[in-house]
């Protein structure tokens, strides 16, 4: 019976020392030549309906040489043209 209770102890210590040596290895800083998971897109706010929306699915227009992304064709085509009328 004791044996079996210190083969126990024995495989409890054993995994408590791997998860924590797993642990601190998948938390580690990335090294020289590695690169961190990049973020795979930002939330950017439409000017015209203030929705905010992933880039990557936005309607991208340049007015005055600054690049401006809308959530739709819609909000885009309104937002040129309350600017042609203001202009």
């Amino acid at each position: 019976m004791r044996i079996l209770i210190l083969i126990l102890l024995a495989y409890l210590g054993y995994r408590i020392v791997k998860t924590l040596v797993g642990s601190s290895s998948t938390g580690r800083a990335p090294q020289q030549g590695e690169t961190q998971g990049a973020i795979d897109d930002v939330m950017v706010k439409d000017p015209l309906c203030e929705t905010y929306f992933p880039k990557r699915d936005g309607v991208k227009a340049v007015i005055k040489g600054e690049t401006i992304y809308f959530c739709s064709e819609k909000c885009r085509d309104q937002y040129l043209a309350r600017n042609d009328e203001a202009s």
